[in-house]
């Protein structure tokens, strides 16, 4: 199982049958209808939970099932038509999700909302049309990618001391998450070696991870087309690498548009640089407690041993820092294993 801020992700489970099932169990896997929650019953949290999306029984006494966590929910519902003007981009989701996920013509998923800090996000003139049948997902990760463009996620919270766990919608104007302040040390770090088993810094300039020119453009109106000015990032080790990419296929602003290509020249002018650091859940910092996505976290990989040599090749002299952890990825087969995803570590 796996966590991102401002996506859906999937994952498996398998349901065993039992002495000990209880006799209503089939509505425990009702698709559509059912989730599946992870709990850690010692810190009273649950980091985790997903909606049941399909089960398959068969001859055996488990019953596989796929999972989707309730960010893909959002992908099964659409906007109607919708005028913002001038509008942060913070309310122009709640107004979205108040109108279309929290209610529907056969009901919706009731959530908590809760905005982090005082911002609305970025001001945006934005218009949707429901013969146009954008997904409310697909709205919000397009307002995400602007430029300043608010961050969001949902997790779980129980309110009747873990008998029952509903879902929270937690957004930013800015990011989610706890930043450490200057001169303190962050409340999770991941070293190697020690508790992390294994490490890897994918580097990666390959079409659509790297550019250095990059334009946003829409669908043509006309004999015209909108789109951004050329971003460019000045860069003497490298040659141009264009990008040319569609945000939203209704925007006719060319001032959006030109957010969003700041936006993504500033994500990928030096290609996407992906560190993950895996650890046994038992000895690494405690998910959901001491972090979670959108939190900085610590790490500290090799570095100089006393004979003055490199504990770790790959990594001459070592890398240490505080990053933000925009992910998870939770595997629990076996040794337990947990690893947080840092983007942007730097050199």
């Amino acid at each position: 199982m796996s966590k991102q801020i401002g996506d859906a992700t999937t994952a498996t489970a398998n349901y065993p049958l039992t002495e000990r099932t209880p006799e209503n169990w089939r509505r425990a896997l009702l698709e559509g209808g059912a989730a599946f929650v992870l709990v850690d019953d010692e810190h009273g949290v649950a980091p985790w939970g997903a909606m049941v999306n399909r089960s398959t029984p068969d001859e055996t006494d488990v019953v596989p099932v796929s999972l989707a966590t309730y960010e893909s929910y959002l992908g099964r519902r659409y906007v109607g038509d919708e005028e913002y003007d001038q509008v942060g981009a913070v309310d122009i989701i709640i107004d979205l999700l108040t109108k279309y996920v929290l209610k529907g013509s056969n009901g919706g998923i009731p959530m908590r909302i809760v905005v982090e800090g005082s911002s609305r996000g970025v001001v945006v003139d934005q218009s949707y049309q429901d013969s146009a049948d954008k997904t409310v997902l697909s709205a919000l990760q397009t307002l995400s990618s602007l430029e300043g463009g608010p961050e969001w996620t949902i997790n779980w919270e129980t309110l009747d001391s873990g008998q029952t766990y509903t879902p929270v919608f937690r957004i930013s104007g800015t990011q989610l998450g706890s930043r450490v302040p200057d001169g303190l040390s962050p409340a999770a770090t991941f070293e190697i070696p020690g508790p992390v088993t294994s490490v890897s810094l994918d580097r990666d300039y390959t079409d659509g991870n790297g550019a250095n020119d990059v334009m946003a453009t829409s669908t043509a109106a006309g004999t015209a087309r909108p789109q951004s000015t050329h971003v460019v990032t000045p860069d003497p080790q490298r040659p141009t690498f264009e990008e040319r990419f569609t945000p939203d296929t209704d925007v006719d602003d060319d001032d959006v548009l030109q957010s969003h290509a700041v936006a993504r020249a500033a994500e990928i002018a030096q290609g996407t640089q992906t560190l993950a650091l895996q650890s046994a859940v038992q000895d690494a910092p405690r998910l959901g407690v001491d972090w979670s996505e959108g939190d900085d976290i610590g790490y500290v990989v090799g570095g100089i041993d006393r004979f003055g040599h490199d504990l770790l090749p790959a990594f001459p002299g070592g890398i240490t820092g505080t990053v933000r952890a925009v992910g998870w990825v939770l595997d629990l087969e076996g040794l337990e294993r947990v690893t947080p995803v840092l983007e942007g570590p730097g050199d």
